[in-house]
Protein backbone atom coordinates (compact mmCIF):
# COMPACT_ATOMS: atom_id res chain seq x y z
CA UNK A 1 0.00 0.00 0.00
CA UNK A 2 1.40 3.59 -0.95
CA UNK A 3 0.33 5.84 1.77
CA UNK A 4 -0.47 9.48 1.28
CA UNK A 5 1.78 11.81 3.13
CA UNK A 6 -0.04 13.15 6.64
CA UNK A 7 0.21 16.64 6.00
CA UNK A 8 -0.11 19.20 3.89
CA UNK A 9 1.17 22.47 3.42
CA UNK A 10 -2.17 24.29 5.44
CA UNK A 11 -1.58 21.46 8.48
CA UNK A 12 2.14 22.43 8.61
CA UNK A 13 1.64 26.43 8.88
CA UNK A 14 -1.63 25.85 11.53
CA UNK A 15 0.81 23.53 13.50
CA UNK A 16 3.41 26.29 13.90
CA UNK A 17 1.35 28.98 14.00
CA UNK A 18 -0.39 27.71 17.45
CA UNK A 19 2.59 25.72 18.23
CA UNK A 20 4.29 29.06 18.55
CA UNK A 21 0.95 30.78 20.04
CA UNK A 22 1.18 33.67 17.42
CA UNK A 23 -1.96 35.03 16.97
CA UNK A 24 -3.20 35.85 13.11
CA UNK A 25 -3.55 39.37 13.13
CA UNK A 26 0.25 39.69 14.63
CA UNK A 27 1.22 37.18 11.96
CA UNK A 28 -0.36 39.38 9.60
CA UNK A 29 1.61 42.38 11.04
CA UNK A 30 4.64 41.05 11.47
CA UNK A 31 5.03 39.60 7.52
CA UNK A 32 2.73 42.15 6.00
CA UNK A 33 0.49 39.44 5.00
CA UNK A 34 -3.32 40.44 4.84
CA UNK A 35 -5.29 38.32 7.90
CA UNK A 36 -7.63 36.92 5.11
CA UNK A 37 -4.70 34.96 3.08
CA UNK A 38 -3.47 34.00 6.18
CA UNK A 39 -6.73 32.01 7.32
CA UNK A 40 -6.72 31.09 3.49
CA UNK A 41 -3.61 29.19 3.31
CA UNK A 42 -4.82 27.03 6.54
CA UNK A 43 -7.74 26.10 4.78
CA UNK A 44 -5.60 24.78 1.91
CA UNK A 45 -5.38 28.19 -0.63
CA UNK A 46 -1.70 27.82 -2.42
CA UNK A 47 -0.28 30.70 -2.93
CA UNK A 48 3.45 30.58 -3.38
CA UNK A 49 4.26 33.89 -2.37
CA UNK A 50 2.29 33.70 0.27
CA UNK A 51 3.50 30.57 1.71
CA UNK A 52 7.08 31.70 1.37
CA UNK A 53 6.32 34.74 3.43
CA UNK A 54 4.62 32.79 5.96
CA UNK A 55 6.84 29.64 5.79
CA UNK A 56 9.64 32.21 6.62
CA UNK A 57 7.76 34.02 9.22
CA UNK A 58 7.14 31.40 11.23
CA UNK A 59 10.89 29.49 10.94
CA UNK A 60 10.32 26.77 8.80
CA UNK A 61 11.88 24.79 6.03
CA UNK A 62 10.51 27.42 3.18
CA UNK A 63 11.65 25.22 -0.29
CA UNK A 64 10.28 22.06 1.35
CA UNK A 65 6.97 23.86 2.43
CA UNK A 66 6.40 25.04 -1.18
CA UNK A 67 7.07 21.24 -2.74
CA UNK A 68 4.44 19.74 -0.27
CA UNK A 69 2.24 23.02 -0.88
CA UNK A 70 2.73 21.73 -5.16
CA UNK A 71 2.06 18.29 -4.37
CA UNK A 72 5.63 17.72 -6.17
CA UNK A 73 7.26 15.81 -2.98
CA UNK A 74 6.53 12.65 -1.57
CA UNK A 75 9.73 10.66 0.25
CA UNK A 76 11.23 7.86 -1.79
CA UNK A 77 9.58 3.99 -1.54
CA UNK A 78 11.87 2.09 1.35
CA UNK A 79 12.59 -1.09 0.06
CA UNK A 80 11.47 -4.19 1.96
CA UNK A 81 13.09 -5.37 4.72
CA UNK A 82 13.43 -8.43 6.19
CA UNK A 83 11.59 -8.99 9.56
CA UNK A 84 9.84 -5.90 9.52
CA UNK A 85 6.71 -4.62 8.88
CA UNK A 86 3.77 -2.17 8.81
CA UNK A 87 0.42 -2.70 9.44
CA UNK A 88 -2.69 -0.09 9.07
CA UNK A 89 -5.70 0.52 10.82
CA UNK A 90 -8.68 2.89 10.19
CA UNK A 91 -8.35 6.44 12.19
CA UNK A 92 -11.62 8.29 11.34
CA UNK A 93 -11.00 8.91 7.34
CA UNK A 94 -7.50 8.69 7.96
CA UNK A 95 -5.29 5.61 8.63
CA UNK A 96 -2.98 4.51 11.83
CA UNK A 97 0.58 3.32 11.62
CA UNK A 98 1.80 0.34 13.68
CA UNK A 99 4.87 -1.88 13.39
CA UNK A 100 6.24 -5.34 13.74
CA UNK A 101 10.16 -6.62 13.91
CA UNK A 102 10.75 -9.87 14.67
CA UNK A 103 13.72 -12.66 14.45
CA UNK A 104 13.74 -14.55 10.89
CA UNK A 105 14.74 -17.62 12.62
CA UNK A 106 12.74 -17.64 16.26
CA UNK A 107 9.61 -15.84 14.80
CA UNK A 108 9.61 -14.06 18.32
CA UNK A 109 8.55 -10.24 17.54
CA UNK A 110 8.18 -6.72 19.13
CA UNK A 111 5.12 -4.91 18.38
CA UNK A 112 5.30 -1.19 18.05
CA UNK A 113 1.95 0.64 18.79
CA UNK A 114 -1.46 -1.69 17.79
CA UNK A 115 -3.40 1.15 15.90
CA UNK A 116 -7.02 1.67 16.43
CA UNK A 117 -7.95 -1.70 16.60
CA UNK A 118 -5.62 -5.05 17.24
CA UNK A 119 -7.28 -7.33 14.05
CA UNK A 120 -5.04 -6.13 11.30
CA UNK A 121 -1.90 -6.77 13.36
CA UNK A 122 -3.30 -9.58 14.54
CA UNK A 123 -4.19 -11.55 11.45
CA UNK A 124 -0.37 -10.47 10.01
CA UNK A 125 1.52 -11.99 12.42
CA UNK A 126 -0.81 -15.43 12.58
CA UNK A 127 0.04 -15.48 8.95
CA UNK A 128 4.17 -15.38 9.25
CA UNK A 129 3.81 -17.49 12.39
CA UNK A 130 4.70 -15.13 14.88
CA UNK A 131 4.30 -14.70 18.22
CA UNK A 132 4.59 -11.53 20.82
CA UNK A 133 7.49 -11.11 22.58
CA UNK A 134 6.54 -7.90 23.49
CA UNK A 135 4.32 -4.35 22.81
CA UNK A 136 6.09 -1.19 23.03
CA UNK A 137 3.88 1.75 22.87
CA UNK A 138 5.38 5.19 21.58
CA UNK A 139 2.69 7.21 23.10
CA UNK A 140 -0.81 7.80 25.39
CA UNK A 141 -3.21 8.22 22.59
CA UNK A 142 -5.66 6.18 21.90
CA UNK A 143 -5.43 5.69 18.09
CA UNK A 144 -1.59 3.87 18.86
CA UNK A 145 -2.98 1.82 21.97
CA UNK A 146 -6.74 0.49 21.29
CA UNK A 147 -5.72 -2.75 20.20
CA UNK A 148 -3.36 -3.38 23.30
CA UNK A 149 -5.55 -5.52 25.61
CA UNK A 150 -6.59 -7.54 22.53
CA UNK A 151 -3.01 -8.49 21.96
CA UNK A 152 -2.43 -9.18 25.25
CA UNK A 153 -5.23 -11.58 25.54
CA UNK A 154 -3.57 -13.18 22.30
CA UNK A 155 -0.54 -13.49 23.50
CA UNK A 156 -0.80 -13.11 27.41
CA UNK A 157 2.86 -13.84 28.13
CA UNK A 158 3.78 -10.67 26.37
CA UNK A 159 5.50 -7.40 28.10
CA UNK A 160 3.73 -4.12 27.69
CA UNK A 161 5.77 -1.33 27.84
CA UNK A 162 5.12 2.85 27.36
CA UNK A 163 7.25 5.92 28.86
CA UNK A 164 6.97 6.67 32.43
CA UNK A 165 5.74 10.38 31.60
CA UNK A 166 3.04 8.68 29.31
CA UNK A 167 1.18 6.69 31.64
CA UNK A 168 -2.39 7.85 31.77
CA UNK A 169 -4.03 4.82 29.91
CA UNK A 170 -7.17 2.29 30.79
CA UNK A 171 -4.49 -0.59 31.23
CA UNK A 172 -1.43 -1.23 33.26
CA UNK A 173 2.15 -0.82 31.42
CA UNK A 174 5.75 -1.04 32.61
CA UNK A 175 7.19 2.10 32.93
CA UNK A 176 10.31 2.75 30.17
CA UNK A 177 12.94 5.85 30.65
CA UNK A 178 15.40 7.15 28.08
CA UNK A 179 17.93 4.50 27.25
CA UNK A 180 15.62 1.82 28.21
CA UNK A 181 16.62 -1.51 25.97
CA UNK A 182 14.65 -4.43 25.02
CA UNK A 183 16.59 -7.48 23.59
CA UNK A 184 14.49 -9.97 21.56
CA UNK A 185 17.06 -12.59 20.21
CA UNK A 186 18.66 -10.97 17.16
CA UNK A 187 16.60 -7.69 17.62
CA UNK A 188 18.00 -4.81 19.88
CA UNK A 189 15.54 -1.88 20.64
CA UNK A 190 16.65 1.64 22.33
CA UNK A 191 14.67 4.28 23.69
CA UNK A 192 14.91 7.93 23.44
CA UNK A 193 12.57 10.55 24.50
CA UNK A 194 11.01 12.63 22.19
CA UNK A 195 8.58 14.69 23.99
CA UNK A 196 6.51 17.70 22.58
CA UNK A 197 3.21 15.46 20.88
CA UNK A 198 2.86 13.89 24.40
CA UNK A 199 4.80 14.89 27.52
CA UNK A 200 5.84 11.28 27.41
CA UNK A 201 6.36 10.41 23.52
CA UNK A 202 9.30 8.10 22.99
CA UNK A 203 11.13 7.03 20.04
CA UNK A 204 13.38 3.77 19.29
CA UNK A 205 16.13 2.81 17.64
CA UNK A 206 16.17 -1.14 16.40
CA UNK A 207 19.42 -2.83 15.84
CA UNK A 208 19.63 -6.24 14.14
CA UNK A 209 17.76 -5.62 10.93
CA UNK A 210 19.26 -5.21 7.44
CA UNK A 211 19.19 -1.40 7.82
CA UNK A 212 19.19 1.46 10.78
CA UNK A 213 15.74 1.64 11.76
CA UNK A 214 13.80 3.89 14.06
CA UNK A 215 10.17 4.02 15.53
CA UNK A 216 9.30 7.52 16.07
CA UNK A 217 5.35 7.54 16.95
CA UNK A 218 3.63 11.17 15.96
CA UNK A 219 7.50 12.54 16.91
CA UNK A 220 7.62 13.25 13.15
CA UNK A 221 6.10 12.81 9.99
CA UNK A 222 7.20 12.64 6.63
CA UNK A 223 7.75 16.39 5.89
CA UNK A 224 6.51 17.39 9.14
CA UNK A 225 5.67 15.98 12.29
CA UNK A 226 2.84 15.65 14.60
CA UNK A 227 1.25 18.68 16.79
CA UNK A 228 2.85 20.00 19.26
CA UNK A 229 0.56 19.58 22.03
CA UNK A 230 2.49 19.86 25.38
CA UNK A 231 5.37 21.51 23.90
CA UNK A 232 6.60 23.48 20.82
CA UNK A 233 9.99 23.70 22.10
CA UNK A 234 10.36 19.91 22.93
CA UNK A 235 8.57 18.78 19.61
CA UNK A 236 11.46 20.87 17.81
CA UNK A 237 13.92 19.67 19.69
CA UNK A 238 12.89 16.11 19.30
CA UNK A 239 12.38 16.52 15.75
CA UNK A 240 16.37 17.25 15.96
CA UNK A 241 17.22 14.19 17.74
CA UNK A 242 16.08 12.01 15.02
CA UNK A 243 17.55 14.00 12.38
CA UNK A 244 20.75 13.63 14.23
CA UNK A 245 20.47 9.68 13.64
CA UNK A 246 22.49 8.17 11.02
CA UNK A 247 21.26 9.97 7.80
CA UNK A 248 20.77 6.01 6.35
CA UNK A 249 17.82 5.49 9.07
CA UNK A 250 14.41 4.53 7.99
CA UNK A 251 12.01 6.29 9.87
CA UNK A 252 8.71 4.82 10.62
CA UNK A 253 5.95 7.24 11.58
CA UNK A 254 3.05 6.74 13.36
CA UNK A 255 0.95 7.99 9.85
CA UNK A 256 2.05 8.27 6.65
CA UNK A 257 4.81 7.11 4.72
CA UNK A 258 8.01 5.57 5.93
CA UNK A 259 10.94 8.07 5.23
CA UNK A 260 14.17 8.10 5.64
CA UNK A 261 16.57 10.94 8.10
CA UNK A 262 18.83 11.68 5.04
CA UNK A 263 15.34 12.88 3.13
CA UNK A 264 14.06 14.45 6.23
CA UNK A 265 17.03 16.53 6.84
CA UNK A 266 16.25 18.09 3.82
CA UNK A 267 12.59 18.09 3.42
CA UNK A 268 11.37 18.25 6.85
CA UNK A 269 9.51 21.78 7.30
CA UNK A 270 10.10 21.99 11.09
CA UNK A 271 13.88 21.18 10.01
CA UNK A 272 14.70 24.90 11.17
CA UNK A 273 17.27 27.01 8.55
CA UNK A 274 19.83 27.06 11.70
CA UNK A 275 20.33 22.84 11.26
CA UNK A 276 23.62 21.97 9.61
CA UNK A 277 21.99 20.06 7.14
CA UNK A 278 19.35 22.81 6.09
CA UNK A 279 20.83 26.78 5.50
CA UNK A 280 18.76 27.52 2.60
CA UNK A 281 17.52 30.84 2.50
CA UNK A 282 14.47 32.32 1.16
Amino acid sequence: MILPVEDEFSDILSKAQKGQGISTAALAEQCGVDENEIRAARRGVFDEAVIKTLGKALHLNVPALVEIGKGSWRPREQGQIKGFALVTSPFHQWLVNSFLVWDSETKRAIAFDTGSVSLPMIEFMESKGLSLDALILTHAHWDHYEGAPDLKKRWPEARVFMGRKDQDIPFKTEAMDEGFSYNCDSIKVTAFDTPGHTVGGMSFRVEGLEQPLAIVGDALFAGSMGGANTSYEDAIRSLERILSLDETTVLAPGHGPLTSVAEERQMNCFAASSLPWNSSEI
